[in-house]
């Protein structure tokens, strides 16, 4: 089989860019085991997100927080990831995905463990913002490596798996804070939610540079026998490999003006819309949720459980986004998840009984996740290979401005206005994102790297 997969990959070596083999190479174990390790460290890193959600009311009341205070505590946070996703976007295209996302973990992992020996508030805060630049960082660099490892077959299907891994790092969260908190405080949760971080051991160890980049950057004899392992693992497991297909691509270097030149000017703004938007309305509500939750009567452990609860809701929206976005496209997707988030958003405010919150919190978290998982898949898709990441990382770094004032213009609302007009403002808001992608965004069903 080995002389086989040689001879089957020497073919189409001298004819072919890495990238159009890379195009057509369907998963393998190896492949497979790549993918693990970075649905892993986002995972890890939901985790943490959801956590501080969870642990909101207590942590309040450990430092004498006001509502106002513990907005800015969770934005101090996503301050940090949007300096991050800025830095890291241009950062990763110049000297590696690999390199930058292994950074990226060891930043935000030791800072996460730091966190759990705060002695004031002021320390608090200040290893929050360095866990930010790490968390920030991570997302665009590995939404990027995800997408050039993959075929453009199995694109949808393994970038929107890529954010389930946010609703089951946040249920997860919740079930830590619930089994944990009442016996360690928020001390042990935050211990807990920083293990995690140690899967950073095999990414360094398992996942390979992107061939792609190495491609973009010149380096071709690195980035050929890369993209051959993948294939000879390719063919040992199906026996064969699809035709390659040659694309015309855009060579040489990119520079961060680029993304507001007249080829990407449209998508870059888009961009900022669709990010800000979503994460102003996701991260914003979220941190809140608990909070709102137990103003209508319920106390912090059951709220927590309610949450969790409704988060199980992103589980089928991956099936029905890697379902959709290949049958319908990327732009209808778009818009029926914004829909769906705004409609059950509405309703999940509403709601007074026991009954109405479970039902409609799971249908709210059913439109939020298949929003972010769209959002994880389309953006990528925007972007040649030699800007790719910093693309994402500027569109993710609009994402983190929304999280940033979102806490705290809700935290406004909910003072003055109540926990009513809150949820129908953050989820009705989400309908706006799916309406520009489908209106004024290009639909990228076909895209091929």
């Amino acid at each position: 089989m080995g002389n086989d997969a040689a001879g089957a990959t020497g073919a189409v070596k001298g004819h072919f860019s890495v990238a159009d083999r890379m195009n057509r190479i369907p998963t393998s174990p190896h492949t497979t085991l790549i993918i693990f390790f970075i649905l892993m460290s986002w995972f890890a890193e939901c985790i943490d997100l959801g956590g501080t959600s969870f642990l909101m009311p207590t942590i309040r009341e450990y430092f004498g927080m006001d509502a106002a205070t513990g907005g800015y505590y969770s934005s101090i946070c996503y301050l940090g990831m949007f300096i991050g996703a800025i830095a890291a976007g241009r950062i990763a295209d110049k000297i590696g995905r690999k390199k930058a996302m292994s950074a990226s973990m060891v930043i935000w992992g030791v800072a996460g463990f730091a966190l759990v020996f705060s002695p004031n508030i002021y320390y608090l805060f200040a290893m929050r913002f360095i866990l930010g630049l790490g968390l920030g960082a991570q997302f665009p660099v590995a939404l990027s490596y995800m997408s050039e490892i993959v075929s453009g077959k199995d694109r949808p299907r393994y970038m929107t798996l890529y954010q389930l891994m946010a609703p089951v790092g946040f249920a997860v969260a919740g079930v830590l804070t619930v089994l944990i908190l009442p016996h360690f405080d928020w001390r042990g949760v935050y211990l807990a939610e920083a293990l995690p971080a140690l899967f950073i051991i095999g990414i360094i160890k398992v996942c390979p540079e992107s061939p792609l980049w190495l491609e973009a950057k010149g380096r071709y004899e690195e980035a050929d026998a890369i993209c051959t392992k993948f294939e000879e693992e390719a063919i040992a497991r199906h026996k064969e490999l699809p035709p390659v297909v040659a694309i015309p691509r855009v060579e040489g270097k990119a520079s961060f003006k680029d993304l507001f030149s007249k080829k990407y000017l449209k998508v870059t703004v888009l961009c900022f819309f669709i990010w800000f938007i979503s994460m102003f309305s996701d991260y914003g509500l979220t941190t809140w949720l608990t909070t709102i939750l137990m103003e209508k009567g319920f106390d912090v452990v059951s709220s927590t459980g309610f949450v969790t609860i409704g988060i199980f809701g992103g589980i089928p929206a991956w099936f029905f986004v890697s379902w959709a976005a290949k049958k319908l496209g990327r732009k209808k997707t778009f818009l029926i998840a914004g829909l769906c988030t705004s409609v059950f958003g509405i309703a999940y405010g509403a709601s007074v009984s026991l009954v109405m919150l479970i039902v409609f919190g799971v249908l709210y978290q059913f439109g939020k996740y298949a929003n972010a998982m769209c959002l994880a898949l389309y953006t990528p898709e925007l972007y040649e290979t030699n800007i790719r990441t910093t693309g994402n990382g500027l569109a993710t770094s609009w994402g983190r401005l929304g999280s940033i004032v979102g806490p705290v213009i809700l935290a406004g609302v909910m003072t003055s206005f109540g926990v009513y007009t809150t949820m129908y403002i953050a989820a009705a808001m989400v309908i706006v994102p799916g309406l520009l992608v489908f209106l004024l965004g290009p639909e990228t069903k076909d895209k091929t790297f």
